[in-house]
């Protein structure tokens, strides 16, 4: 009976005296009780040497806690407070000394985490963590050139770009950022404007709008892939000085409005002419056939090919006896412009080498290209309308626009400007009054 009592009492210290917490699980009391063991002070050392793919950091053991450290190393993750359940670890043996580890196999351009940490007999004890981004590695993202700014106005511009390269990912997404200070480039998330323009390998051509007159803007293109973004080179260019301020406009007898702008005191309409009555209410004759045009010696219209779709951009062509016709072809308070007023529009526009660039809508959506030298710096929004001959046939819808003016040259021919999608000049020239041309009014 006593050796039984002995036994057993010795059992019982035996147990008591090795039970340990779990290593990967210390709870909120790290002290062995009885025994004064508690899990090892650790510290995560500084991350240095951070390349694309690697990184160093270590750790400084305070106190083992009163039992040998077992194991020690420094873990990391893309995600915060990282564990040594995970792979991405080190082991740097055991010992209370301070250590220094490597990580590698880290992806470029990544925020990562790092802890160092020390086992000892009660367990696992972690150090502070730090964060650290590895750097960008440009090898690896898509390679795009920026295309220069070309039909630049007072609020829009024509650029784009070209994915020369995927990199080591296919591109979903390219386009232009741009911005006003010179000193910070654009990116995709800080930037005054960004554009959006499909995937892939390519050129891709952007339109920005919404412009803000006489501004310098600095532009390049990017493109997107998994592994981060590639931008091309910085483009600059100056949108064009607003010559004009935005007119009261005018609405004419069928009802029909008119925008217009103020230049040199002159108020101009930016679309041309629709009517089809006189001032005074009268009808202006319809004509949709050649050999009626071609005998006509009074005032009358038509649509440009007698198509009435193509009066829906151009307007009308009226030959000039509408346009001297003393019923008045103009809205009331307002005329169908002289020869003097032309030339003082011109002048104010840098003469007439330059003035037609001025005058023409920018782009090709309606001029044929190359549209020289177009950016619609006055607001007039010269369009294209071709024009119909005295024999009651048509030419040059798309590539030429003729505007009558009020002056008679003699009794056959009549003066009128035009403009032209291969030249930034204007012209002025007597013409035959029978042919059909655009209008254009001036306010009285």
């Amino acid at each position: 009976m006593k050796y039984f009592k002995l036994t057993l009492l010795l059992l019982t210290v035996f147990t008591l005296t090795n039970c340990t917490s779990d290593p990967d699980n210390v709870g909120s009391d790290p002290q062995i009780p009885g025994t004064g063991i508690t899990i090892a002070s650790i510290a995560t050392t500084d991350v240095s040497d951070i390349t694309f793919t690697t990184a160093i950091s270590g750790g400084i053991i305070t106190s083992d806690g009163g039992s040998p450290i077992l194991d020690k190393g420094i873990v990391w993750s893309l995600n915060e407070n990282p564990t040594t359940v995970l792979g991405t670890k080190t082991n740097e043996g055991t010992g209370i000394e301070a250590f220094s580890s490597n990580m590698v196999n880290l992806e470029s351009n990544k925020t990562y985490y790092v802890r160092a940490y020390a086992r000892n007999g009660k367990g696992i004890a972690y150090g502070n963590q730090i964060e650290f981004q590895t750097p960008l590695d440009e090898n690896l993202l898509p390679r795009v050139a920026t295309t220069i700014a070309t039909e630049v106005t007072t609020n829009s511009a024509k650029t784009g770009g070209n994915v020369t390269a995927n990199g080591f990912a296919p591109v979903t997404a390219r386009g232009v950022v741009w911005t006003l200070d010179p000193d910070v480039p654009p990116t995709t998330d800080i930037n005054l404007g960004i554009t959006t323009n499909g995937s892939g390998i390519g050129p891709y051509v952007d339109i920005l709008s919404n412009l803000t007159p006489n501004t310098t803007y600095h532009l390049r293109a990017y493109a997107k892939s998994s592994y981060g973004t590639g931008y091309g080179e910085i483009v600059t260019f100056t949108t064009s000085p607003l010559l004009y301020t935005v007119g009261i406009g005018v609405t004419d007898i069928n009802g029909t409005a008119y925008n217009s702008v103020i230049l040199n005191g002159q108020e101009w309409t930016t679309k041309n002419l629709s009517v089809t009555k006189y001032r005074n209410g009268d009808v202006i004759p319809q004509v949709q056939d050649a050999t009626q045009w071609a005998a006509l010696t009074t005032g009358a219209w038509c649509y440009y090919s007698y198509q009435t779709s193509n009066g829906t951009v151009y307007g009308k062509l009226y030959n000039w006896y509408a346009v001297n016709d003393p019923r008045g072809l103009a809205p009331t308070g307002w005329h169908i412009p002289t020869n003097s007023e032309w030339i003082s529009l011109i002048d104010f526009l840098g003469g007439s080498q330059e003035a037609g660039g001025l005058l023409k809508e920018a782009g090709t959506s309606h001029w044929q290209s190359p549209n020289t030298n177009a950016t619609n710096s006055s607001g007039i929004t010269a369009l294209p309308g071709g024009y119909c001959m005295a024999n009651g046939s048509f030419s040059s819808l798309g590539t030429i626009g003729y505007w009558w003016v009020a002056d008679s040259y003699n009794s056959t021919n009549a003066w009128c400007a035009g403009l032209y999608h291969n030249t930034k000049t204007i012209s002025r020239a007597p013409i035959d009054k029978k042919q059909g041309f655009s209008v254009r009014v001036v306010k009285n």
